[in-house]
């Protein structure tokens, strides 16, 4: 969604509307083509916070403790998420394995990170350059992290190997699911549309007092 101080473009119509404000539990909607254009989160700050912190929490041991073990007559075959990422890099595959250690590790671990500063930030009144920075960041960083493609595959190495032996889940395993949904919880109540209302109403009473 483009907009000004004073209009609201539609992504799916490009129809020009006048920005109106919206409350928490409203919706703004085009009313040409019913194309949601927003819809306010309540306290996305603190919430975006907490939801970071928790998946800074739980990265680590999701990513190092065991999130399946195979026991095949007798011997016990223990696979965390960075020895997956290990097992492709030594297999040749060395290009799917900097893709899934970007987009199942590096990219949440980035985002996470970035909402954390972003929100002390907020709460500290620093509405500068470098949040703006930030807010561009964490957008593309979003994008790439992936933790529901990483999970879907976990489900189908459990079902292919269900009758080769005894399967137990790994504590790493609930990490992983617990960090997942942090994540999405995370892309849901995080708002950063009223954040950079706040930079465009500094920005301009800044350039008013010049």
């Amino acid at each position: 969604m483009l907009y000004n101080q004073a209009h609201v473009a539609c992504h799916e119509c490009d129809a020009l509307l006048k920005a109106v404000p919206v409350r928490v539990g409203q919706k703004l909607e085009c009313p040409r083509c019913g194309y949601l254009l927003y819809r306010p989160r309540k306290d996305p700050i603190n919430r975006g916070l907490a939801l970071s912190l928790t998946t800074l929490i739980l990265i680590g041991p999701a990513n190092f403790l065991p999130i399946m073990t195979l026991n095949m007559m007798g011997l016990d075959n223990v696979d965390t998420m960075i020895k997956g990422v290990v097992q492709l890099y030594q297999q040749g595959f060395w290009w799917m394995s900097a893709l899934v250690l970007f987009c199942s590790i590096l990219a949440p671990l980035m985002e996470s990170i970035l909402v954390v500063c972003i929100c002390l930030m907020v709460k500290a009144k620093k509405f500068n350059g470098l949040l703006v920075e930030m807010l561009k960041l964490q957008t593309h960083m979003r994008r790439w992290a992936m933790l529901e493609v990483y999970m879907l595959s976990i489900l189908v190495a459990y079902i292919k190997m269900i009758d080769e032996g005894d399967i137990s889940i790994g504590m790493g395993l609930v990490c992983f699911i617990g960090m997942l949904m942090a994540v999405t919880l995370n892309t849901m109540l995080f708002d950063t549309h009223s954040i950079w209302e706040q930079i465009g109403k500094r920005r301009e009473h800044h350039n008013r007092q010049k």
